[in-house]
């Protein structure tokens, strides 16, 4: 969503995403003209402006980042961390493309006129707002009617708000001023109920994403909107075969449905009791439902298909195939994604920023088989490839890191750990390295020809320096983070050479 932000407010947030992300604590103003290739002038003023915004929407915080006095240095305070996501809600919540999006799913908009007199603005900018969502709905299938509402995919609508509002509104109230709090946290309660029934606590992501899916769904039907195809009757079984829990929630829908809207069919309230329970299970709730008891063979073939395709490239890359266990695993953890897919057909472009520089950091191995698999499946689909990575890369590479076996895929780095006179030293590293994730990691207390790694109190000509360690105390967290990097480094070409390949980009 960062086109419906203004240009410079862009810009800050990008300044402010970078600042994060370095380690120094203070940083020269020619180190963010090159990184942005911004001229002198842009760069300072981008600066000025975000350190004002700061100040303006975390009064009570210390500043994270502050001018010197000659306007050549940036002093960064890293006892405090902002959230990018939430300081770019500050900015796209006064946009009018996002005012223009909240009033056509209220419903509230009924000209140009109108909206420009009551969100002050003109009638030109509001029309080029419109424009700009025309295309971006029209990416979902979606278009806004000449009377200003929603049509198209009913499914698609409903899962590209719950998008958006999820990520930049989950620590705040529902943001829209129609929706009625007490009946929505009342059908919560229930819907809990019954996911849970012995009253055992749910994670609070869960309650989140469930109150929004809720605010959604209602707010979609008070406008008359119902989901008109029978596409989750492909995947979800008939009500008379799903589990007890299963069956007793979609009864629950149906039933509210009809309460609420008296107006709609019982056709119309069993297609959304079963739509309401497939929506749930695309967003990571159901595991205690036993949810694949109730899908169909469909679907469950669909997985199946989906987690070949994972084999396929595995084995190409690791010259090995998936366990019945890693297969197992890769049912559960994908689950929601397949689920989501079926239930909304266009990627989301929003859900996950790719960033390729993080994941070939930290799992480079895990990264080049995410995006195997994922432009893979999007030449199969037929789906864009920037927006199938932005919406599935972080989701796969993060599963493949939790769920392989790093001694099975990734090279041995062997550690020589000596340090005289520090058993409590070695030991204490001894824990720390071995605890490193998507590492392979033999620790020796002897240099032997084919060591990797040195972490020592005294130098050794064998071992190339870059690969050496001198520590005579603790490291300190940025020292530590040198070593991993410098494993992970190590392990991809090691890597590279074990199997003959090249990775799309360096791990470092």
């Amino acid at each position: 969503m960062q086109w419906m932000i203004e240009k410079k407010d862009r810009q800050k947030v990008a300044l402010l995403e970078y600042l994060m992300q370095r380690p120094e604590l203070r940083l020269s103003i020619k180190m963010v003209q090159e990184a942005f290739d911004w001229s002198k002038y842009i760069a300072l003023t981008t600066i000025r402006d975000l350190v004002a915004d700061l100040a303006i929407f975390y009064p009570d915080f210390e500043p994270f980042v502050t001018l010197s006095d000659d306007e050549k240095t940036l002093i960064l305070n890293r006892e405090r961390n902002y959230d990018a996501t939430m300081f770019r809600l500050n900015y796209l919540r006064e946009s009018i493309p996002w005012l223009l999006m909240k009033e056509l799913f209220d419903e509230t908009m009924h000209s140009y006129d109108d909206f420009a007199v009551r969100n002050l603005t003109t009638v030109s900018t509001t029309r080029n707002a419109k424009l700009e969502l025309d295309d971006y709905f029209a990416g979902h299938g979606v278009v806004i009617t000449p009377d200003y509402t929603l049509a198209g995919n009913e499914s698609e609508v409903r899962s590209m708000y719950f998008r958006i509002f999820q990520l930049y509104f989950a620590d705040r109230a529902f943001p829209f001023d129609n929706s009625d709090e007490q009946l929505i946290n009342r059908i919560l309660d229930e819907v809990i109920h019954y996911i849970k029934p012995d009253d055992e606590r749910l994670r609070e992501t869960k309650r989140i994403a469930i109150r929004f899916t809720i605010a959604i769904w209602l707010g979609r039907l008070q406008h008359g909107h119902v989901i008109s195809n029978d596409d989750v009757d492909a995947f979800l079984l008939p009500n008379d075969q799903l589990n007890e829990r299963t069956r007793q929630l979609t009864a629950y829908v149906e039933q509210l449905v009809m309460q609420l809207f008296p107006m709609l069919t019982a056709e119309d309230a069993h297609r959304e009791g079963r739509y309401v329970v497939m929506g749930f299970f695309s967003i990571g709730v159901g595991v205690e439902m036993k949810r694949r008891e109730n899908m169909t063979p469909l679907f469950m073939n669909m997985l199946a298909a989906f987690i070949q395709i994972v084999d396929t490239h595995y084995n190409k890359l690791f010259n090995a195939h998936l366990t019945a266990l890693e297969q197992d695993a890769f049912f559960e953890v994908f689950f929601e994604l397949m689920v989501a897919a079926v239930t909304s057909p266009t990627p989301d472009e929003g859900r996950n920023r790719v960033r390729l520089d993080a994941a070939y950091e930290q799992f480079p191995l895990m990264a080049e088989l995410a995006l195997d698999v994922i432009d893979d499946v999007a030449e199969r689909r037929h789906l864009d490839i920037t927006l199938a990575r932005g919406a599935f890369f972080e989701v796969l590479y993060t599963g493949f890191a939790s769920i392989f076996d790093m001694h099975q895929v990734f090279p041995k780095i062997k550690v020589a750990l000596d340090i005289n006179y520090q058993i409590g030293l070695e030991s204490i590293l001894t824990d720390m390295i071995l605890g490193m994730r998507a590492m392979n990691i033999e620790i020796s207390e002897y240099i032997d020809d084919d060591t990797d790694i040195l972490i020592s109190d005294i130098n050794n000509s064998n071992i190339p320096a870059e690969n050496t360690f001198i520590w005579t105390s603790m490291p300190t967290s940025l020292e530590f983070e040198q070593l991993r990097r410098r494993m992970n480094i190590v392990k991809a070409d090691k890597f590279e050479k074990m199997h003959g390949i090249k990775l799309r980009y360096e791990a470092r």
